[in-house]
């Protein structure tokens, strides 16, 4: 099955999605920012973390029906 640029972009973007999860729900010497490195305006919060992985859930799985993502 070939990889088309949608599902290339999601896997990019379902990685950064867990590691601002895994920044936002975690403490540490990494956790001096308090905005995504996308925008300014993307706070690092919990809630849009978790807003954040289940919008490209959502996404992942309309990709997955119509046979982008290469899951098989």
């Amino acid at each position: 099955m070939p990889l088309y640029g949608e599902g290339i972009l999601w896997y990019i973007l379902i990685v950064d999605s867990i590691g601002y999860n895994i920044l936002c729900w975690t403490r540490g010497k990494w956790h001096k920012k308090t905005t995504h490195w996308l925008s300014s305006y993307i706070p690092m919060n919990k809630v849009m973390g978790l807003l954040y992985l289940f919008l490209l859930l959502w996404i992942g799985s309309a990709l997955g029906r119509l046979d982008i993502l290469s899951f098989k």
